[in-house]
């Protein structure tokens, strides 16, 4: 049996969301919640947003926000009446605002009512938002809302981000683009929708922000995201220094690949590949695009450093680009002396099989 999931927001910040079910918060109080919601991380949106939509009382679930109301009966006896009289207030409560009413009276409130259960209240805070997010969590916020089950809110979502995208912070977008990039395959409602992110993404400076990230982070599928960022034009000039200063070797690897080779290839969705038709076997496989990049050096230099990466895993795949691009190489000799003496085994088998497939029996075997 599974333990249940430890909560995603800290005490404190479920104790202000709470308060709000009871009456509506003040300027300050609202600027303290998001200020802490800000904080959490780009990849705990879809987690948090059932914490916050039930923390912060927002939905039909919340019955302390309305007033009772007294159902009258015509042909209810006089005793039941009397008790009825006797159980009313004397005074009327003054009813609690509703969630639309609010948005109405503080449109900051649209940051917390795009975890609204309803999709009315998520349309209307998308419609509300006019201001880039500040925190790549809130980022990551409006693309869920692409994602959104009812398409008038993904409709509203669209909108928003073509109005907000010019101006969203470069390292906003460059931290929430490390775990976005990848979401565009893995949510399943979108359409198109999700291309309306591309207008953040491949900005330059955006780009620039993510590649810094890609090599300074030692955690996560940095390597993946690489990968789906060559979709954009503008992340070749960087892949030289991921090459060469990436923390992650799979990062390293994934930049050496593409200037050994001098093309790009990044998913861009998946198909079904039969595997037996009789029987009705499928599996699903990866469809991917490819392009050509700008280069500034030859692949032989590429391949020289990267023979030499401290990383036996990047060596191995140098060697392999280089089997693909070894008629681009034209001292490829001394490259293999390098190779057949490395400490790596897996790199030792690249050598060998260069050594016992010389180019010139390769060509003749083309030519004939």
């Amino acid at each position: 049996m599974s333990s249940p999931a430890l909560p995603i927001l800290s005490p404190s910040l479920s104790a202000k969301l709470a308060a709000l079910a009871t009456r509506p918060a003040t300027n300050r109080e609202l600027d303290d919640i998001l200020t802490e919601l800000a904080t959490l991380p780009a990849h705990l949106v879809v987690r948090a947003s059932r914490e916050i939509a039930t923390g912060a009382g927002l939905g039909w679930w919340q019955p302390e926000k309305r007033p009772r109301q007294v159902i009258p009966t015509h042909r209810a006896s006089l005793f039941f009446q009397r008790i009825r009289d006797r159980l009313r207030p004397k005074s009327t409560p003054v009813p609690f605002p509703s969630d639309r009413e609010l948005l109405a009276a503080n449109a900051d409130l649209a940051w917390l009512f795009l975890f609204h259960p309803s999709g009315y209240l998520r349309e209307a805070a998308l419609h509300h938002i006019t201001t880039p997010p500040t925190s790549p969590f809130f980022l990551a916020a409006l693309a869920w809302r692409l994602n959104d089950w009812a398409e008038p809110v993904r409709q509203a979502a669209k909108r928003c981000v073509k109005r907000i995208a010019p101006d969203v912070a470069a390292a906003v977008a460059g931290d929430a683009a490390v775990y976005l990039l990848e979401r565009r395959f893995v949510w399943g409602r979108w359409r198109d929708e999700g291309n309306i992110l591309d207008l953040v993404f491949e900005r330059e400076d955006v780009l620039a922000a993510l590649a810094t990230r890609l090599q300074e982070q030692s955690t996560g599928p940095l390597a993946a995201c690489l990968r789906h960022a060559l979709r954009y034009p503008g992340m070749d000039q960087h892949l030289p220094r991921l090459a060469k200063a990436a923390v992650q070797p799979s990062v390293r690897a994934a930049a050496y690949t593409c200037l050994i080779s001098g093309k790009a290839i990044w998913p861009v969705g998946f198909e079904w590949m039969w595997i037996d038709k009789v029987y009705g076997l499928r599996r699903r496989t990866p469809v991917l695009h490819t392009r050509t990049i700008q280069r500034n050096r030859p692949p032989a230099d590429f391949v020289k450093t990267a023979i030499r990466d401290k990383s036996p895993f990047v060596r191995k795949v140098a060697a392999d680009a280089m089997i693909a691009v070894r008629s681009e190489i034209p001292d490829e000799e001394s490259l293999i002396a390098d190779l057949a003496t490395d400490q790596s085994s897996l790199v030792r088998s690249r050598a060998d099989f260069l050594l016992r497939h010389p180019r010139t029996s390769n060509s003749q075997a083309e030519l004939d």
